[in-house]
């Protein structure tokens, strides 16, 4: 297992003890030798697709993470569509809560990440949409389905904070045709109506 995977896109985080953290998934993989990160663990899914679990303070070399408080561990993985779904499965599996602030939660140090959208911008999200038992899905490229994903998120609450990404997973217009590029399906809970509506205005 490679102890070197940079290319990771950080995706959000859980918060609990270090404690009640190995409980759920073992003892970690690596111990940081720096105050960057002190525990690390990677694990990789039958697909090849990987990810990594750990902590992150890059300004705080006082901290011990094995003291019993919560600490919130960062989530990473390789970018592959799908990815973040089956691993909040594979958490939920091993008895790690986790709720939509894993995928809510994005962060950027020292970067302003305050983008301002507004309901008419989901026209722009995706290349195609259909109408899935009356609720909107979204079809998108595999090369920007991370950056779609988290403006579809965000754009979804300018409906209201019910409103969410309910699924999502590797798609193909013909599973017949070995040489199709596989792309990234959001099924959303927003009424495919509503949806219509801003079609017919824009």
């Amino acid at each position: 297992m490679d102890s070197n995977w940079t290319e990771d896109f950080y995706e959000g985080a859980i918060n609990m003890t270090y404690q009640d953290l190995v409980k759920c998934i073992g003892e970690p993989h690596f111990e940081g030798g720096d105050f960057m990160i002190q525990k690390e663990w990677h694990f990789e899914m039958d697909d090849l697709a990987h990810f990594s679990i750990y902590d992150w303070e890059g300004t705080d070399s006082d901290r011990d993470v094995t003291d019993g408080k919560v600490v919130e561990w960062h989530i990473a993985h390789d970018g592959m569509p799908g990815t973040l779904a089956k691993i909040k499965s594979w958490l939920h599996d091993k008895g790690v809560k986790v709720d939509k602030s894993m995928y809510y939660k994005i962060k950027t140090p020292d970067v302003n990440t305050n983008i301002q959208v507004e309901k008419k911008d989901i026209l722009k999200i995706g290349n195609s949409f259909y109408n899935e038992g009356g609720f909107l899905a979204i079809v998108c490229n595999e090369d920007s389905s991370n950056i779609e994903e988290i403006l579809l998120r965000s754009i979804l609450k300018c409906f209201g904070d019910e409103y969410k990404v309910i699924r999502e997973e590797d798609y193909k217009w013909n599973d017949d045709n070995p040489d199709e590029v596989y792309e990234a399906l959001f099924v959303t809970n927003l009424p495919y109506e509503m949806y219509e509506i801003l079609l017919c205005i824009s």
